[in-house]
């Protein structure tokens, strides 16, 4: 007897467990408050639950979940949105209220030093739905948190390395990953791989329309240009090359992008699931007028330009930063000098790590304007592209972003431009994509 009844308590205890497992992350049956596109109301149907976590005074992470909670409720959908502390290494309780409010989709786009933990303790808790997040996860390491897995992880990017549409695209992707391979630091600096990441595409266009900016100036000022001269370059410029697509600025220095890329995390790769397009009415800035600003000037003596690299090379960023850095290096060992009427001019890179810590921009910024560069690129991560901004704009020296998302990277700032699309857009990409990934 006391044998059937334990087995009786097992086969209970099994049922139990079944019942929790399927209710990791699912649908709940509920009377939807959204608009579903009709005016009916009190209809029993099938709720979408979205469960958001950001971390507090991340301006990324804050600024593409809202973005997406925003998007993802007037398609109709719930949202339950949390904050963490930074520092936080233990999101079992936050996963765990996504459990609770039988959430369909996790959406966290958060650095992956937090994603790393994220993704293992989600593995544990046995979460079956999909979490998703933003460009800031297509890095190696979420290949390998995912790895060994049944996670289903989406991402949304801004380039795909099997894309075969363009052929600037295909000859960039082909002589990148010989590059990588051919040189060791810098394989081991993409994540021991020769995966092509999409900021290494942006970084490579980052650095090629820089060039162009400046030689657009040389034609108009020649060696008296200055760095105010390249900034006024850009706002007219029109770059057709682009590896991410072709490239120009609207009235706020915002690369006028109209689609992105959402991929899906397996073990060994970053699987392409569908390109995403909505239309973008922006039209190109008209020339800007900089009255007596001076800048920096070219440096004639020494024959030489110096661009300037603000990226996070240390820090919760430095995985993405480093394969942003990876791409303008790239650039440069193709094309490093500039003609200026009779004279060569070396285009020498200064790389200055700002520690993915808005604490440390200014003294990372400052350090590239005391090498007299006449551009900077970057950065990656849009909190420290924020805090630095104020001090490129007082030294009258364009920055260029390349994977910086928030809209306030360049608002009132005559100075910052990017390569990028915006949070406005891609929270409203994959809220779309949840939602249609919902069933």
């Amino acid at each position: 007897m006391e044998g059937k009844t334990m087995k009786k308590l097992l086969a209970l205890v099994l049922c139990l467990a079944m019942v929790f497992s399927f209710a990791a992350c699912g649908e709940t049956e509920t009377t939807s408050s959204g608009n579903n596109g009709d005016n009916s109301t009190g209809n029993a149907a099938t709720e979408k639950v979205a469960y958001v976590l950001a971390e507090k005074g991340d301006t990324y992470s804050l600024g593409l979940s809202n973005n997406f909670k925003t998007s993802f409720e007037s398609l109709g959908g719930k949202v339950v949105m949390e904050t963490f502390p930074k520092g936080n290494t233990n999101f079992s309780d936050y996963l765990q209220k996504a459990i609770d409010n039988k959430a369909s989709v996790i959406f966290a786009p958060n650095s992956t030093t937090v994603a790393a933990n994220l993704l293992k303790q989600a593995n544990d808790l046995g979460i079956e739905c999909p979490i998703l997040a933003g460009d800031t996860w297509e890095s190696s390491v979420i290949l390998d948190a995912v790895k060994g897995t049944d996670l289903n992880v989406y991402v949304s990017t801004f380039f795909d390395e099997n894309d075969t549409t363009s052929p600037a695209a295909g000859e960039f992707v082909k002589g990148f990953k010989e590059w990588l391979n051919a040189n060791k630091d810098y394989y081991d600096m993409n994540g021991g791989n020769d995966i092509v990441a999409a900021v290494s595409a942006l970084g490579f266009d980052a650095y090629n329309v820089a060039l162009a900016a400046i030689r657009k100036a040389a034609e108009a000022k020649g060696a008296e240009l200055t760095s105010v001269d390249v900034a006024s370059a850009l706002w007219t410029l029109t770059y057709d090359n682009g590896v991410a697509g072709k490239l120009q600025f609207d009235k706020n220095g915002d690369a006028i992008k109209d689609s992105a890329y959402i991929k899906k995390a397996t073990a060994d790769k970053f699987e392409f699931v569908k390109l995403q397009t909505i239309a973008n009415d922006a039209q190109q800035a008209t020339a800007f007028d900089y009255g007596d600003a001076k800048g920096v000037a070219l440096d004639t003596a020494n024959k030489k330009i110096v661009i300037g690299i603000y990226e996070p090379t240390s820090g919760d960023n430095a995985a993405g930063g480093k394969q942003e850095v990876l791409g303008i290096y790239y650039a440069n060992s193709l094309d490093n000098t500039i003609k200026i009427g009779d004279d060569e001019y070396k285009v020498e890179l200064y790389l200055s790590d700002n520690g993915s810590s808005d604490e440390n921009a200014v003294t990372a910024a400052s350090n590239i304007i005391s090498k007299g560069a006449l551009v900077s690129l970057g950065s990656y991560g849009s909190g420290v592209s924020i805090a630095a901004a104020p001090t490129f704009e007082a030294a009258q020296i364009p920055a260029i972003g390349i994977s910086c998302t928030n809209a306030q990277v360049t608002e009132g700032n005559n100075y910052y431009f990017r390569t990028c699309f915006l949070d406005p857009f891609q929270g409203l990409v994959m809220a779309q994509f949840a939602w249609d990934l919902i069933k």
